[in-house]
């Protein structure tokens, strides 16, 4: 070779260094300004407006741990959507909206460090607390990986939407997905037993760790399962005592077979972008939430519901199975990567803070095509998992009527699409075999699963009592939505209707009123930032009382006509007129008041004798008895009448299981109340006289606050049959006839 040859060559190997370096020079630098901008933007939507209230999921968390560090039960949380929202007033958490429903009760042991503190000054801890986990998850996504933090930071950065409501409604995903990664990456470095510390110690109240341990138990790292096993078991154990047993009864038997069906706010909801959702808007007509069904077929969205994560579920197996990639590493990383991937396409409702979990799979995917040399590849599963979590199908819920539903599951059919796109994208690097054989036993055994799961349905739908009850149509625009009404305690007077409402663009409760022919009339209470409860309308159809949380207390106030700004009468709660139009009855520290309205007020009150666990009052529309509910220290519960003059008091009915919300018939000759009998509430009537009971309704449901309609001749209450837990609308049905004997 010539002196000239090898300086040529010398200068053209310089060149080719210079212009690589320029290039990855250039990548970094694109890479840093991709990533500046991301946070720039999680910090502007996400974390600094979260910093300036005690709004979002936070304050059902936070209320949650208050309440058990304050002694209270938080039984009541499970069984009274509006006792829970009222203790969120009574902390001083303004323009929200919440409820614990459907949060397992370990839940409430995750803020009680921040239990202490004032709700503002919590939510800026708690918003600290989770920048902190940020930074370390992607630190330890990075280790797992051996990826440069960068590119993990970006991945992660573009759950976008996701990431940005995490941060706005304080919710706790951040701190699971730290849980999750923190224990992989533990379980990597040979820390078994630290490992399964870290996967167990948030199982109890997201249910994602288990699915994680299902592998590892396939994986047959026992060390690590039973350390996260004895964990869960010791945070349940915590739970347990200090909140007690009732809590967990009230969740397991009440709450969770509910839950697990997708029953959670509106489960026709597109919000949720779920299988459950998508399934019951094409074939479960039903006149308030879902008018324009487009196939009404329960039995199709029974078969629909079941097959469906049965199929995924069984491909999920398949792919475990086949999958052979040669690089040991890359076969780890592809294997945890599809936990969180099976969890959302299964998974009976998801919301944009769940993706989070999506962005440690898409790392894992990433450095395995990185590896591969498949950098095109990469960018490309980065940017649809950028796209997934934009807003995108929150444009086109208007669109998603009729035959046009689907339509409005944008993020439902890109989270499909990318499992096909992994699918493409590694099929060969892992090694498939497509056996026909072996395709077919797997997806046999999955329709065969199916079949036992869609026949033990039908034989459910089958076997269930039906009742008369009916939907009371609510015709005006306030109420049609999909996110869910809560519509809450109806009262009667003589032409008119009031109830509260759940006001959920506003986040407040006010009062509003209809005739009873059903003519909306539209907000009672003027549009203040104050919640109303429990409203009892006097037989003038003009004067409300009803009740307010202010400055932490219990609070009743009257308000004469619509619109018309209510007036402070005294403390107190659950307000009850006599039958004159003048005295109340009301409850305060469960003890029971009279008063009367006079020309400065309201009159001193006299408190009725022997009555310490008093709740739920009704005053006779005739005379001077006085209905209502208590509990006695031993979780005993009682249907109680006292002559409010005499003082004489009657147990009319004792049990082990709560009565709630009675009311009387026009002639004060019917008693109709919510009985909660193992685990359901339905109405109860009982004749006065001769104590006998008839059961009225039948639906695996919420049906409570009974009101009697005697010019219609029906029973108006509230419940949340057909949409999620203590999502109710008011439902009728006739009024009961008399019967010769007891009902069980």
């Amino acid at each position: 070779m010539s002196v000239f040859n090898v300086t040529q060559t010398a200068r053209l190997g310089r060149a080719f260094i210079e212009a690589t370096n320029f290039r990855h020079a250039a990548v970094r630098v694109s890479g840093l300004l991709i990533f500046a901008s991301f946070t720039a933007i999680i910090l502007w939507k996400g974390v600094l407006p979260s910093l300036q209230n005690a709004r979002g999921d936070f304050a059902n968390y936070y209320t949650a741990s208050r309440l058990v560090a304050n002694g209270q039960p938080l039984e009541r949380a499970y069984r009274d959507f509006v006792w829970f929202q009222k203790q969120i007033d009574r902390y001083g958490i303004s323009h929200q909206l919440g409820g614990f429903i459907p949060h397992p009760p370990p839940t409430a042991l995750v803020m009680l460090p921040l239990a202490p503190f004032e709700p503002l000054v919590a939510k800026r801890l708690w918003i600290g607390l989770n920048l902190v986990l940020a930074i370390a998850v992607v630190l330890l996504m990075a280790k797992i990986t051996t990826l440069h933090w960068l590119p993990v930071a970006i991945i992660f950065l573009s759950t976008g939407f996701g990431l940005i409501n995490n941060f706005l409604f304080g919710q706790m995903y951040l701190l699971l997905l730290a849980t999750i990664v923190g224990g992989l990456y533990l379980q990597q470095r040979g820390y078994p037993l630290l490992a399964g510390i870290a996967l167990g110690s948030m199982t109890p109240m997201k249910y994602v760790g288990a699915f994680f341990l299902i592998y590892f138990a396939w994986k047959k790292e026992w060390r690590l399962v039973i350390a996260a096993v004895f964990t869960s078991l010791a945070v349940i154990a915590i739970s347990w005592w200090l909140q007690g047993a009732e809590v967990w009864r009230a969740f397991i038997f009440e709450v969770l077979p509910r839950h697990l069906q997708g029953e959670i706010q509106d489960p026709f909801a597109i919000q949720f972008q779920s299988w459950n959702s998508l399934l019951r808007r094409m074939f479960i007509l039903d006149p308030s939430r879902n008018p324009q069904s487009p196939l009404s077929s329960p039995a199709l969205f029974v078969i629909f519901k079941n097959l469906i994560p049965w199929l995924w579920l069984t491909g999920f197996v398949w792919i475990y199975r086949q999958t052979a990639f040669s690089e040991r590493s890359h076969q780890r990383l592809f294997e945890i990567a599809l936990v969180p991937l099976a969890i959302l396409l299964i998974s009976p409702g998801s919301a944009t803070y769940h993706f989070l979990l999506l962005s440690f799979s898409v790392a894992c995917f990433v450095k395995i095509l990185l590896d591969l040399q498949r950098q095109r590849d990469a960018v490309i599963l980065g940017s649809l998992y950028l796209l997934i979590n934009l807003p995108h199908y929150l444009k086109l819920i208007k669109f998603a009527a009729g035959w046009l539903t689907p339509i409005g599951y944008a993020r439902l059919w890109l989270l499909i699409f990318f499992f096909v796109v992994i699918g493409y994208f590694f099929h060969r690097a892992a090694n498939w075999r497509w056996h026909a054989k072996t395709i077919g036993r797997h997806s046999l055994a999955a329709i065969l699963i199916a079949a036992i799961t869609i026949a033990a349905n039908f034989h459910r739908t089958a076997a269930k009592e039906r009742d008369a009850a009916e939907w009371l149509p609510l015709h005006e625009k306030e109420f049609d939505r999909h996110l869910g009404l809560l519509v809450k305690t109806p009262d009667l007077g003589r032409e008119r209707i009031v109830f509260c409402y759940g006001e959920l663009l506003d986040e407040d409760y006010a009062i509003f009123s209809m005739t009873r022919d059903g003519k909306i009339e539209g907000q009672w209470t003027p549009d203040t930032p104050q919640k109303f409860y429990d409203p009892d309308l006097a037989a003038d159809d003009q004067r409300v009382l009803m009740e307010s949380i202010q400055n932490g207390r219990s609070e009743i106030w009257l308000s004469c006509s619509k619109n018309q700004t209510p007036e402070f009468l005294l403390e107190g709660e659950n307000p009850s007129w006599h039958a004159d139009g003048e005295r109340f009855a009301f409850i305060q520290d469960g003890k029971i008041g009279l008063a009367s309205l006079a020309m400065n007020g309201v009159s001193e009150p006299v408190w009725l004798p022997n009555i310490e666990y008093g709740y739920d009052l009704a005053f006779s529309p005739i005379d001077n008895r006085l209905l209502f509910c208590e509990e006695e220290k031993s979780s005993s519960y009682m249907l109680v009448v006292i002559e409010v003059m005499t003082g004489e008091k009657k147990i009319l009915l004792e049990s082990e299981e709560p009565f709630e919300r009675p009311t009387w018939s026009s002639d004060a000759g019917t008693i109709v109340f919510s009985w909660n009998r193992n685990g359901n509430r339905d109405l109860w009537a009982m004749d006065f006289a001769t104590r006998q009971l008839q059961r009225l309704t039948r639906d695996p449901a919420i049906d409570t606050a009974p009101t009697w309609d005697e010019a219609n001749r029906r029973i108006i209450f509230a419940s949340d049959r057909g949409s999620g837990l203590e999502c109710s609308t008011l439902f009728w049905m006739a009024l009961p006839e008399a019967k010769n004997k007891n009902e069980n």
